[in-house]
């Protein structure tokens, strides 16, 4: 599936590109941001002498093996697993093709792209019903039976399901107040109705899909700012009428959701993931400034683990995607955030409340990637590159120049 959605990005990233050679009002940052992503595996991949290569943090003990099999005279690049590293550059296609795609949408088209994502999510909380009620064995399950009572949607993981349900309930109840704003007294209501009966959907499905994260710190942070996104700059107290009643049933969803959660987890071996962290972080502090190589992580654990740390299962992430991008691209992994500040920066001074809702939706998936890896599955990766050519194309000017050579910018 990943090679077939790689594969499908290649012409859509062509298109992208050749619709923004036609543009002038492209978000800078937002340029830079993609390209660093891009330069940052190209750079890990060049070849270096053995000389500078054994010189690097990390490299001393693999090079002394290599030269003791005689294989220490060859040029290798920065990254330990070069395969892998190709293939997370590969990787990056469906994100790009998004990404470059939605900064050449109108903002009207951009926010058409947002309630499709909404329908999305109410239509995996269906069949999250369907899994929930089939139970391990429902042929409802797209991945095989899965343990618990709990439902993942469209997911293999209900974590990374959480997480999209959760990111979507900014982008939900902005809609229905920028409707609730545009429309006639008849329709604004049609459309309070709508948007509140979508987000009580998204809440319930956080709640079946037995995920932590999802009833505790994702759900309780999308509430608490809710708010924020339906006052806006003028308080207006029937705005609050939505947000209260969200805040209201999450916490009878949550506490139901850790209800689940806790079916799943009483009679379950300790969270390993504190394990994980502390080799991740030695692992990280080893090979500082430079990193391990993209997508390096499972190869390089496999090399540190201690018999006491080994289990039957793989362990293929740190299940802290922080860390892991620390281990993976060193302090190099800087140079994209400094692009993605002056982004945020960039469009927070513009404002509007497209770009809150984008901003509010990126620091949910953010605070799951504390505790969990979901900007590694494609479609958390696809929401992401929405999310982030929304922020980018909302505060997009457009220069339109005068016969006489004045200039007038016009908000795109």
């Amino acid at each position: 599936m990943d090679l077939v959605l790689r594969l499908a990005g290649l012409p859509l990233l062509a298109l992208g590109a050749l619709r923004l050679l036609a543009r002038e009002d492209v978000s800078r940052p937002a340029l830079l941001f993609l390209g660093s992503l891009i330069l940052l595996p190209l750079v890990q991949l060049i070849p270096l002498p053995p000389a500078v290569w054994s010189a690097l943090p990390g490299r001393a003990a693999l090079a002394a093996d290599l030269v003791a099999v005689g294989a220490g005279e060859t040029w290798r690049p920065i990254s330990l697993a070069p395969g892998a590293t190709w293939d997370a550059l590969f990787g990056l296609t469906p994100f790009a093709a998004v990404f470059l795609g939605v900064l050449t949408l109108r903002r009207s088209q951009a926010q058409t792209m947002w309630l499709l994502v909404a329908v999305i999510a109410v239509i995996s909380v269906g069949l999250g019903g369907f899994q929930l009620g089939g139970g391990p064995s429902s042929p409802f399950r797209l991945y095989g039976p899965d343990a618990g009572r709990a439902a993942t949607g469209f997911f293999a993981n209900r974590n990374h399901w959480a997480a999209f349900l959760v990111a979507s309930l900014p982008a939900v109840a902005a809609w229905s107040f920028q409707r609730r704003a545009s429309a006639d007294r008849g329709r604004s209501g049609v459309a309070l109705i709508l948007g509140a009966v979508a987000c009580l959907a998204l809440l319930a499905g956080v709640a079946i899909s037995g995920s932590r994260a999802g009833a505790g710190l994702l759900l309780l942070c999308a509430l608490g700012l809710a708010p924020w996104l339906g006052i806006g700059r003028q308080i207006d107290p029937r705005r609050l009428l939505l947000p209260g009643l969200l805040l209201v049933v999450s916490l009878g969803l949550a506490v139901a959701g850790s209800w689940v959660a806790a079916d799943r987890f009483t009679d379950a071996p300790r969270d390993l993931r504190f394990d994980i962290w502390a080799d991740a972080g030695r692992i990280a502090a080893a090979h500082l400034p430079f990193g391990t190589g993209a997508g390096s992580f499972s190869a390089v654990f496999a090399g540190v683990e201690t018999p006491d740390d080994l289990t039957a299962g793989f362990t293929n992430q740190a299940h802290n995607d922080w860390l892991e991008v620390g281990i993976e691209y060193g302090l190099l992994a800087l140079l994209p955030v400094v692009f993605l500040v002056l982004l945020v920066r960039q469009m927070w001074r513009r404002g509007g409340g497209q770009s809150s809702v984008a901003l509010v939706a990126i620091a949910l998936l953010l605070a799951a990637s504390l505790v969990d890896y979901p900007l590694r599955t494609p479609a958390l990766q696809v929401l992401m590159a929405l999310l982030l050519g929304s922020l980018a194309g909302s505060g997009a000017r457009t220069v339109v120049r005068r016969s006489v050579g004045s200039t007038i910018d016009l908000a795109a």
